[in-house]
């Protein structure tokens, strides 16, 4: 008995080779597309969030060094919550890094904005917060 395959993208029968598995390039491509979407949607959605708050904290910061009101940062569209590391200084105070900036929060609610390069350690231990 001869089975017909049929393509997992658009469930037509496949003709030609027999090791085929799509019925044309077409279907093969959305078929992965489809499923990297799936896959890596979590991800682009924090990409998308990490590069949003570093955009304002350029715009806000162009600098190197900025103190602004935490509420000015969260008018803006700023997400506190996404960072992509944590630092902390040899006094104890902890800078949240997104990507080459950081930022502290200090007790009244000012955010401290310094550009956070390669020698991490040079720049925030100059930071007079």
């Amino acid at each position: 008995m001869n089975k017909q395959k049929k393509c997992p993208y658009c469930n037509k029968i496949i003709t030609g080779r027999t090791d085929k598995t799509f019925c044309n390039d077409r279907c093969r491509n959305n078929y992965y597309y489809k499923i990297n979407c799936e896959k890596k949607g979590f991800i682009r959605e924090i990409n998308t969030k990490l590069l949003k708050n570093r955009g304002i904290l350029r715009t806000v910061n162009p600098y190197g060094r900025v103190s602004v009101p935490k509420i000015y940062l969260e008018e803006l569209g700023f997400d506190f919550s996404c960072f992509t590391g944590l630092y902390k200084t040899k006094k104890g105070k902890e800078y949240f890094i997104v990507y080459d900036h950081a930022f502290n929060i200090d007790e009244n609610q000012r955010v401290h904005l310094v550009v956070f390069y390669s020698d991490a350690q040079t720049v925030v231990s100059q930071q007079h917060v």
